[in-house]
């Protein structure tokens, strides 16, 4: 494996990368919008390349969708990640070349501080091939699974008037935060009745909670060992063990609720869900 840093004219290396490839591109991108970018690789998919693109929702990408339709009747395959919004940026060129980092393909992003490395692989070498496995099953997993195709201009139109814009984005993320702080007081008012009725359970718990990713990533790591191991935490325990049983009061209770479900995984909620209705929670 090689491997190349670039802090500058990141453009003009993705552009030539890109013009080299012999056989296949498949580019992964938040925001695709430079149309420098998207004419060299129209002309790479004119030429016969096979050209697969996956970019996001967001609303910049079909403020001018000619480009994109040019791609399209150029033969290259065209995805669009929804609802989840798609944060990637990288690229495989010819299963031998990965370019990924921080640089949207867009013109606003020349005037960032921003980065790419531009990985050469050696598929002889283990980690070499394990790495290009790994981005190449997130890739197909993007295409096949969490996308829609663009095959005419309707869908892109929908998506010119549908598509998320950046002050959305940006109050999803406050809003996520603010809804962190909330399931924080809550586990901290729970741990609060808790000794209130008796309930022995560690003070130091909270503590170590907030120095440990906060609250969202310690519960985590609680639930997924409850999970591997069939195993309950001892804190878990103590408030079944309660007559009656409070584990209302339980980290696993909070999980199960819609309002924090957004928070965690499918399988960390159901998992919780699971164990409350054992007790018709």
């Amino acid at each position: 494996m090689q491997v190349k840093v670039h802090f500058q004219l990141i453009k003009d290396e993705i552009i030539k990368n890109i013009k080299n490839a012999q056989n296949e591109i498949k580019v992964a991108v938040a925001w695709l919008t430079d149309e420098d970018i998207i004419r060299t690789l129209g002309q790479k998919s004119s030429f016969g390349i096979d050209v697969k693109i996956v970019i996001s929702d967001s609303k910049e990408n079909f403020k001018n969708t000619v480009k994109l339709n040019e791609l399209v009747r150029n033969q290259s395959q065209l995805y669009v990640v929804s609802p989840k919004f798609m944060h990637h940026k990288f690229c495989i060129i010819d299963n031998s070349l990965i370019i990924n980092g921080s640089y949207n393909w867009t013109y606003s992003a020349k005037s960032n501080e921003e980065n790419i490395l531009v990985i050469k692989l050696d598929n002889e070498l283990k980690e070499d091939s394990e790495l290009l496995l790994k981005f190449n099953t997130k890739f197909n997993f993007l295409c096949d699974k969490v996308s829609i195709k663009i095959v005419d201009n309707k869908i892109l139109n929908d998506f010119k008037s549908s598509g998320k814009d950046a002050t959305i984005l940006a109050q999803l993320d406050e809003n996520e935060i603010v809804l962190r702080q909330e399931l924080e007081d809550d586990v901290k008012k729970s741990f609060q009745t808790a000794e209130s009725i008796k309930i022995s359970i560690s003070p130091l718990l909270f503590e170590r909670m907030k120095s440990d990713g906060g609250g969202v990533e310690f519960i985590k790591r609680i639930i997924h060992d409850e999970i591997k191991t069939g195993e309950m935490k001892s804190g878990f325990k103590k408030l079944e063990e309660n007559i009656p049983n409070r584990v209302d009061l339980s980290l696993e209770f909070l999980v199960s609720r819609p309002k924090y479900e957004c928070l965690f995984t499918i399988e960390e909620v159901e998992f919780c869900k699971k164990l409350m209705r054992k007790y018709n929670l």
